[in-house]
């Protein structure tokens, strides 16, 4: 069991700890972005629910700034849409790197079978 691991699958081996590490960034951006749409949604939902002449206020920093129902609605509905296109971005992404990590760990096995003796292979 002293066997040193080859150079090739040391290389794989780092590669698939680094799409793990991607794989786990990922996953903290989709969950930030899904808090988010949350928020957004519950933000488009009230808004909707006031009347038009209704003052309506927003968060800039550290100030609330008054602002028109219709002018919040699209500025809201704005941020939306960013957030599903990055939230796609990030599911392409993620489907990406796990064909990329099954691959990578198919070629891992590959290699470190193919140090087995000759015995346990076949």
């Amino acid at each position: 069991m002293n066997e040193k691991i080859s150079p090739e699958a040391q290389k794989v081996f780092i590669q698939l700890q680094q799409m793990q590490k991607q794989m786990q960034n990922i996953d903290m951006q989709r969950q930030s972005l899904t808090y988010q749409k949350m928020e957004i949604e519950k933000a488009l939902e009230e808004v909707k629910k006031c009347e038009e002449k209704e003052e309506m206020f927003k968060i800039v920093g550290p100030v609330l700034i008054k602002s028109s129902k219709e002018k919040l609605d699209n500025e809201l509905s704005e941020t939306m849409e960013t957030i599903e296109k990055n939230l796609k971005i990030i599911e392409d992404s993620e489907k990406k790197i796990g064909e990329k990590m099954a691959s990578s760990q198919e070629k891992l096995q590959e290699i470190l079978s193919d140090k087995k003796p000759a015995t346990e292979a076949g």
